[in-house]
């Protein structure tokens, strides 16, 4: 691929955002986050056919958002079956099977993200339950893939940028996780960290993985290594191939500790900075974002918990997004344990998400607007889709839109301002994981990959 076409595609994705995507957020976005005249609206939504009956975790599941506020994830029905779906910024749901889906019970379609122009990516379980990848275009048509060696669970699809290119993990016949890229074209690129454990989650190793991919062809991800402790660390692929790696200041050396864990989805935006969870030598998460040149800032959100395995992220399958004008999206958890959703603007204000009725809240996806997707459980375990609309938008004479609370364990609503060190440009304004799968939460491994889409 050529400097000439990447440039142009670039250049494309920024005119078609142009003035209004950089005044929305800013005129919007930072007036939701620095004022309390609007408060932003929280919409929430269950997908057609999901089961909405208390029973097995069951529910909508929604794992990314794009530009156009268009929305995938997927739901379970009252078989135990997942489907992807898609929803509108009107409202209205489009729900589809993947090629190939067992339609069995905890089997399915499990979409992982969506790309600006409507081309999602995710995967599927057969009836052996080994997940597969696939694209399906705008049109509705779909292409499977699998990595080229691959074995044991399968291939797992995490991001996809504008371009097409497709990063995740996938696993060997040892069960060793890899991370991977497909580009465009279908060629394969696959790699591990240095010093890189080359073990299988039975051993405790649960390897390497690609988690985010912008249109420059930067790839964010992580690994575990092999000093028994499985200590993890950031790990970015340029687009010439080369690895960087990275550990966040104050990251614990300890066993699952560093600079990430598990399934957790980093944030990566178009200029290059990546945001993430770190976990110190108390085994309590923070968060933190690198600035393009290398610097990082780190932070926690109001109200998260001190204690082992509490804070800001949580000790596996969190995602964090980062969108272009630097905010960011995560999940924290409190001093009860309970989880919330947060929002971080790029000067530092953080904001707890929580819709109404909420006992559980698993932000998954933000994009350039500030807008905010991601599930939550009511008191029954079922789970139910939100969007969380920054006011100024369109929440005037929204008859679905309820304002925004927190139920459990209140926190604070913002932080004292810091400086934006994403990008020190843009002051004010705000792009994708958890699985119930049969009454618990889903293996990193069959991640329904930040479940979206269609």
């Amino acid at each position: 691929m050529s400097n000439d076409i990447t440039f142009a595609q670039v250049r494309s994705a920024v005119l078609r955002k142009g003035a209004f995507a950089l005044c929305f957020p800013l005129c919007t976005f930072g007036l939701a986050l620095s004022g309390r005249a609007q408060e932003p609206h929280i919409i929430t939504f269950d997908a057609p056919g999901a089961d909405t009956k208390p029973g097995d975790f069951n529910g909508t599941y929604p794992g990314s958002i794009n530009f156009w506020g268009v929305i995938t994830g997927s739901y379970q029905d009252t078989n135990s079956t997942y489907h992807g779906f898609v929803r509108s910024p009107e409202g209205t749901f489009t729900t589809f099977e993947a090629p190939g889906a067992d339609l069995g019970s905890y089997n399915g379609t499990a979409p992982c993200c969506t790309n600006d122009l409507g081309v999602i990516t995710g995967s599927y379980y057969d009836k052996t339950g080994f997940s597969h990848g696939f694209v399906r275009s705008p049109e509705g048509k779909f292409t499977s893939f699998d990595v080229p060696g691959v074995g044991g669970y399968g291939t797992t699809p995490l991001a996809m940028n504008l371009e097409g290119a497709i990063v995740g993990y996938y696993t060997d016949s040892n069960f060793s996780f890899h991370a991977f890229l497909r580009s465009p074209d279908g060629k394969f690129t696959t790699w591990i960290g240095p010093d890189a454990c080359t073990g299988n989650g039975s051993e405790g190793c649960y390897g390497s993985s690609a988690s985010n991919i912008n249109a420059l062809g930067t790839v964010a991800g992580g690994f575990e290594d092999n000093s028994g402790n499985f200590v993890d660390h950031g790990l970015i692929r340029r687009p010439d191939g080369a690895l960087t790696t990275f550990d966040v200041p104050g990251a614990g050396t300890g066993s699952y500790q560093g600079s990430g864990c598990p399934g957790c989805a980093k944030g990566l935006n178009q200029l290059g900075a990546i945001a993430g969870t770190y976990i110190d030598a108390n085994s309590v998460q923070h968060g933190f974002v690198r600035s393009p040149d290398g610097k990082f800032t780190t932070f926690d959100a109001p109200g998260a918990g001190t204690s082992s395995y509490q804070g800001t992220g949580c000790p596996s399958d969190c995602p964090t997004s980062l969108n272009d004008l630097g905010a960011i999206m995560g999940s924290y958890i409190d001093t009860n344990s309970v989880l919330h959703g947060y929002l971080r603007s790029p000067n530092g204000n953080i904001a707890t998400v929580d819709p109404v009725g909420s006992v559980f809240t698993w932000s998954s996806g933000l994009n350039d607007f500030g807008a905010i997707t991601g599930y939550y459980a009511d008191a029954n375990n079922v789970y139910h889709g939100f969007l969380r609309i920054p006011c100024g938008w369109w929440c005037e004479g929204n008859d679905q839109g309820t304002t925004a609370a927190t139920p459990v364990s209140p926190a604070p609503i913002l932080q004292g301002p810091a400086a934006n060190q994403v990008n020190p440009g843009f002051s004010g304004a705000v792009s994708p994981m958890l699985r119930p799968f049969g009454g618990r939460l889903m293996p990193w491994y069959r991640i329904v990959g930040a479940q979206t889409l269609k």
